[in-house]
């Protein structure tokens, strides 16, 4: 939520195996109005590869990971 109000996404990806094995943070994000896309966590993996930047939370929970497509905003 707090990285959705200070920057503008896209699409947000996750891996496809999320909304079995943390079905709390699924739900969760089925509240946001961001176009959302799930792939398998093999080429959740691959995707990560041309990560431009990095956060960490410390999140623990399984599948927690997102990669966040940013608009420009000019």
């Amino acid at each position: 939520d707090t990285l959705l109000e200070h920057m503008s996404v896209q699409k947000m990806i996750f891996a496809e195996e999320m909304k079995t094995d943390n079905s709390a943070l699924y739900e969760k994000i089925q509240e946001t109005d961001v176009e959302r896309e799930f792939v398998s966590h093999e080429a959740f993996k691959k995707l990560t590869q041309d990560t431009v930047a990095i956060i960490r939370t410390g999140e623990a929970t399984p599948y927690a990971n997102v990669i966040l497509e940013s608009d420009v905003l000019f």
